[in-house]
């Protein structure tokens, strides 16, 4: 078994509180993201998971091992990089042969093993090249088909696509996915891009100022942010948070913000009961649908509508929010 916990990790340098007593428990073979922006704190938690940095204060557990005390080598954990750190002397098999031949594995074992995770990476017939013989791409696939052979309990990745063109990184989200579900093994994987978290986890963890503000599957997050940050930070464009409207009668009592994505609009063209107006700004034709950036009392809304319908900047629409599709903030941005 792989599952983890975290229990109470604190990171400090000096006064500087980098991880602020954060907890969670990923469940054994379970795919999670750790989600936020630059600063957050959410690598240095997968370094400490690794045990790369040590923590100020906590426990880690994987599986039934209390890990802190460990060297990193001792914690049956592979790791992927951002700049893969694929070894340009040796070739491909012999990359992935790497921390096979440290843990003097057989030379039987070692055949096996570099075989079966090049043909999953498909890059089984490129084992003979060197690594400046090979696309981004391809450097990449040998980096995780390194991890993969290990058979770690546990995998972590931190941000191993980033250095790829938006087609090579969709291309590969694909194919991770798909080889990480076959692998039975526990991973966790940091990211900065919600595209990749939404697409990729299990479940994620949304990281801010060194702390978990939502821990939850992506529909959840999505459809139902915990605080405003993560409606904020989740979504393009984000959802909107608007004071409350008196034309719409749907706040709750002390509330403070309305929480609507752009797409939970219900949108008018002429004057209506119980909607209100608002100036098209900008409108934006974004292939299946239409991004219009309005105003309404002095606030900015964005909307998405169909791309078939005809609006034009200046013009003025009706809105209302779909009643259940509206989430409730109070004074702190936390959803009520």
């Amino acid at each position: 078994m792989s599952d983890i916990h975290i229990d109470k990790v604190k990171k400090q340098f000096g006064d500087l509180e980098i991880l602020k007593s954060v907890e969670i428990e990923i469940k054994d073979q379970e795919f999670v993201v750790l989600l936020g922006p630059s600063g957050c704190g959410k690598s240095t938690l997968l370094r400490i998971l690794a045990g790369l940095e040590t923590e100020t204060s906590g426990t880690i557990r994987i599986g039934d091992r209390v890990v802190n005390k460990l060297s990193p080598k001792d914690r049956r954990i592979a790791m992927v990089f951002q700049n893969y750190a694929v070894f340009p002397h040796m070739t491909v098999f012999e990359n992935i042969a790497f921390g096979l031949r440290m843990r003097k594995d057989s030379e039987a074992h070692i055949q096996k093993k570099v075989k079966e995770t090049a043909e999953l990476m498909h890059i089984e017939n490129r084992l003979t090249h060197f690594s400046g013989q090979l696309s981004g791409g391809q450097r990449q696939r040998v980096a995780v088909a390194r991890a993969l052979a290990m058979e770690p309990e546990v995998l972590l990745m931190d941000e191993p696509l980033s250095n790829l063109d938006a087609l090579l990184r969709l291309e590969m989200r694909a194919e991770l996915k798909t080889v990480l579900d076959a692998s039975n093994t526990t991973t966790i994987y940091v990211t900065h891009d919600q595209v990749e978290a939404m697409s990729l986890a299990d479940r994620i963890a949304v990281m801010n100022g060194g702390q978990i503000e939502q821990y939850d599957v992506p529909t959840e997050i999505y459809h139902n942010p915990a605080t405003e940050f993560v409606g904020s930070f989740i979504g393009n464009p984000p959802m909107n948070f608007i004071a409350p409207k008196a034309d719409w009668q749907i706040a709750k009592p002390n509330t403070a913000k309305l929480g609507i994505r752009p797409e939970d609009f219900d949108v008018r063209f002429e004057p209506t009961a119980g909607f209100m107006k608002s100036r098209v700004l900008v409108k934006e034709l974004l292939g299946s649908h239409q991004q219009l950036t309005t105003r309404a009392d002095s606030e900015m809304i964005r909307i998405n509508i169909s791309s078939d319908l005809q609006v034009s900047n200046g013009s003025d629409v009706f809105i209302r929010p779909s009643e259940n599709k509206t989430r409730f903030y109070d004074q702190a941005g936390r959803i009520m």
